[in-house]
């Protein structure tokens, strides 16, 4: 079996409501990579700065995702 990445453990921690940090991140869209996580900005240009900001940092694309509020169950659609 593979390991995991810093960054897959980071996001299974945060999307499970495990880590210390999830309850600060609910209900946000943050960026992910390795060990850090970042806010998403509402500017698309201060969204890629700071992606190209993480991607040099760390040497790896950032994941975008959605943390969800412990308690509430979520319906995801498909367009």
């Amino acid at each position: 079996m593979r390991k995991k990445s810093l960054t897959q453990r980071t996001l299974s921690l945060l999307l499970t409501g495990r880590s210390p940090r999830a309850r600060q991140y609910a209900g946000k869209h943050v960026l992910v990579v390795s060990d850090e996580v970042v806010l998403l900005r509402k500017r698309r240009e201060d969204i890629w700065r700071d992606i190209d900001v993480l991607k040099r940092k760390h040497g790896e694309m950032p994941v975008v995702a959605f943390v969800p509020c412990p308690g509430l169950s979520y319906i995801l659609c498909e367009r």
